[in-house]
């Protein structure tokens, strides 16, 4: 009986120890996750804590393409080596664009204009050996000769005279208080209206002032060698 007893307590003793131990390792288990999650609580706070944010100064440009600008026309002059089916061919001595001779061709909307008058002269009145002054785009065959094609050209340019200007406006500024008006250039050329200056259209009868020199227009200008205007011709748009 004596025996019985004994095995029976042993038995009780061992089921005490085995629920203590599980309690203690559900005990440890809570506990290394809950140290666990907050190790990682720690580590992320850490990670967002650590994350520099520079500020930009300064413009931002818009990552869309700008729009790229006209391209400008490139004064050339020399005298005429000859001329054949709608072309000139000139010896270029204004130190721009290619040297030498340059081939023109000459379309039915190229300007050939009187240097004196801005009235439209004749390709076939220009003469061989004549000096002439032409505006050209940046365009230009790799030939040789190279060639390229004329905007404007002016001829029939007595001697030790000035030469006009072919301008793109880009704009036109009148000063209230002093009534001087100011046309600037596409090329940054900047022109002082003189008080009588002269503005006119090309060809027509139309009526033209200041407020038709607008951004973008064209159009002659005859200045002194202070670059003082003193008559304008205005093209139409």
């Amino acid at each position: 009986m004596l025996r019985k007893y004994r095995l029976y307590a042993a038995g009780i003793c061992a089921a005490v120890v085995l629920g203590v131990g599980g309690c203690a390792s559900n005990a440890n288990a809570g506990t290394t996750t809950a140290t666990q999650e907050s190790k990682e609580a720690t580590k992320e706070e850490t990670t967002v804590a650590d994350t520099v944010v520079e500020s930009v100064t300064g413009a931002i440009e818009s990552m869309e393409e700008s729009e790229p600008e006209a391209p400008q026309a490139i004064r050339i002059f020399g005298p005429v080596t000859r001329t054949e089916d709608g072309r000139l061919s000139i010896d270029n001595q204004s130190g721009v664009s290619s040297s030498g001779e340059i081939i023109l061709n000459v379309a039915d909307e190229t300007y050939i204009l009187d240097a004196v008058s801005g009235l439209p002269i004749k390709l076939e009145d220009i003469k061989d050996g004549d000096t002439i002054y032409a505006y050209i785009g940046p365009a230009m065959t790799m030939s040789l000769p190279p060639m390229t094609n004329a905007t404007v050209i002016f001829a029939n340019i007595p001697a030790d005279a000035k030469v006009p200007d072919y301008v793109e406006v880009k704009s036109m500024i009148t000063d209230a208080s002093t009534s001087k008006s100011v046309l600037t250039a596409i090329d940054g050329t900047e022109y002082t209206l003189a008080d009588d200056c002269n503005i006119f259209p090309y060809l027509t009868r139309n009526i033209v002032t200041l407020d038709d020199l607008t951004q973008g227009r064209k159009c002659v200008v005859w200045a002194d060698d202070e670059n003082s205007a003193v008559k304008i011709m205005v093209f139409a748009e």
